[in-house]
């Protein structure tokens, strides 16, 4: 799985509190053409979001009611500064909705 195929989760878990969902985003690009990953990467931070919204996650972990929601992206390459401001605005904009985006 990578962050060009967007249509699929790269990997599914749950948090270790048992109360929230885990979506691992891989990211194994290099940021020599900084602007197309970002473009890539909230590409497919929206088919993550899509995802939760959908409950498509009932799908396998069925009668399961999360508190929360983390997409984990685990970056290849050291992340940029601009993407670094990516996930601050981001998740100022989905703290109301307890989704969170991470950089492992």
């Amino acid at each position: 799985m990578s962050i060009i195929e967007t249509d699929k989760i790269d990997a599914i878990g749950i948090s270790k509190d048992g109360e929230g969902l885990i979506l691992m985003l891989a990211d194994h690009l290099d940021w020599k053409n900084e602007a197309e990953h970002l473009t890539l990467l909230q590409d497919k931070i929206n088919a993550y979001l899509g995802f939760i919204e959908s409950n498509q996650h009932s799908d396998t972990y069925q009668d399961r009611v999360f508190e929360y929601y983390i997409i984990d992206v685990r970056f290849k390459y050291k992340a940029t500064a601009n993407c670094l401001k990516f996930f601050e605005v981001i998740n100022s904009q989905l703290g109301e909705y307890r989704i969170q985006v991470i950089k492992s």
